[in-house]
């Protein structure tokens, strides 16, 4: 029976890995050469309807939660907190996972090199647009954290439930605050999203792989 929901399991990180590379493909592909596409500037347009002062604090904030900083902060106090409580190969797989997001987000920045949108207000943003840091990064991290939390916590399934939902939003928040404020097009944060979910599926594959040969994963 383990066996079965192994395979099962596999089996839903490798469409997920798939669903990833080619959400992250197509995204690539209809780049345009210059500025934003007809949905870029849409979603853009859509957000500028929605300005108030309470929306721009809070996704400020949001916005803020993805920094380099906080993102970096978040693995380290996660990683100590899940090596202690559960097994150090989680704490393992939460910084590898972060760390191999932050190289590759950096690799396709710099391999696309699109120049961020000339409207941006609120916040000041460098380096190239394409993809959003924030959004894959912050995808990584807290995906990461949920998939660990969902696999060894002990609590009851309505309170992993109620975690797994409100860090997922936050996910989609901090992409959200990206666009808000005109420092990335949405097709920077969707194609952050895709590649995030890739280095997210090919960790928990790669770790499940390593964790069989030494007999350690018994999910």
């Amino acid at each position: 029976m383990g066996a079965v929901f192994i395979r099962k399991e596999r089996g839903f990180w490798f469409i997920m890995l798939a669903i990833g590379v080619i959400g992250f493909a197509v995204a690539a592909w209809t780049v345009p050469d210059k500025g934003g596409h007809a949905f870029d500037n849409w979603a853009h347009d859509l957000l500028t309807e929605w300005r108030s002062e309470g929306m721009t604090a809070m996704l400020r904030l949001l916005s803020t939660l993805g920094s380099t900083a906080v993102i970096a902060g978040i693995t380290l106090v996660g990683a100590g907190w899940f090596g202690y409580r559960y097994r150090w190969r989680y704490a393992a797989m939460l910084i590898g996972s972060v760390a191999a997001g932050f190289l590759l987000n950096t690799l396709l920045k710099k391999g696309f090199a699109r120049v961020r949108p000339d409207t941006a207000w609120e916040l000041a943003a460098d380096g190239a647009s394409f993809p959003s840091g924030n959004a894959m990064l912050g995808f990584v991290m807290f995906g990461m954290i949920i998939v660990i939390l969902v696999r060894e916590s002990s609590w009851s399934g309505w309170v992993k439930s109620v975690i797994s939902i409100i860090l997922a939003l936050l996910i989609l928040l901090m992409g959200l605050s990206r666009i808000y404020f005109h420092v990335h097009y949405i097709s920077d944060v969707l194609a952050g999203y895709s590649a995030g979910l890739a280095v997210l599926a090919a960790t928990v594959l790669l770790a499940s792989r390593a964790g069989r040969k030494r007999g350690a994963y018994t999910k």
